[in-house]
């Protein structure tokens, strides 16, 4: 009765671990349920004209026309730039500090707002290349996965080799 409830549990083990290992890897495709949309303008973030997380915004609780972006990167911020809108007509300039900016959006503007902050690039100007493959970074799961198999093959053995005794 042992030797069944080894092999079993051996199983069992195998079963869960390559189910833990292999869940993680579908979670890229899944959207969050905390997201959801607010009212207002869809805004984004942008460094030379490419959307980046370098640039975080955050808007004023008591005034949600008004919004603060910062840039958040390692280069040398020289500007920031509204595509799509008008200065004067979609929004002013409420102030600027360092590498953050607040502007406000006037007229009830509700189109999208996008911040493009000019970067001037410290790095040597290498741009690291995306090689485009969708392929999940080794996190060791075949490894674990390996040794589940060996441990399930090594408790059957001396299973069988027990019986045969």
């Amino acid at each position: 009765m042992k030797k069944v409830i080894s092999i079993i549990l051996s199983l069992v083990l195998l079963a869960s671990v390559s189910a833990v290992t292999t869940v993680p890897a579908f979670a890229a495709k899944v959207q969050s349920i905390e997201s959801t949309t607010e009212e207002g303008p869809n805004i984004t973030g942008e460094v030379n004209g490419n959307p980046s997380s370098d640039v975080v915004y955050e808007k004023d609780p008591q005034d949600p026309t008004k919004i603060t972006f910062t840039y958040t990167g390692d280069g040398e911020l020289t500007g920031w730039e509204f595509p799509g809108m008008t200065e004067g007509k979609d929004y002013i300039i409420v102030s600027r500090d360092g590498n953050s900016i607040t502007i406000q959006l006037l007229n009830g503007y509700d189109g999208d707002v996008v911040a493009n902050a000019i970067v001037k690039e410290t790095t040597t100007g290498q741009t690291p290349k995306k090689n485009g493959d969708n392929k999940s970074p080794k996190t060791g799961a075949a490894t674990a996965t390996a040794a589940v198999v060996a441990g399930a093959g090594i408790a059957v053995l001396a299973a069988v080799k027990k019986k045969n005794d």
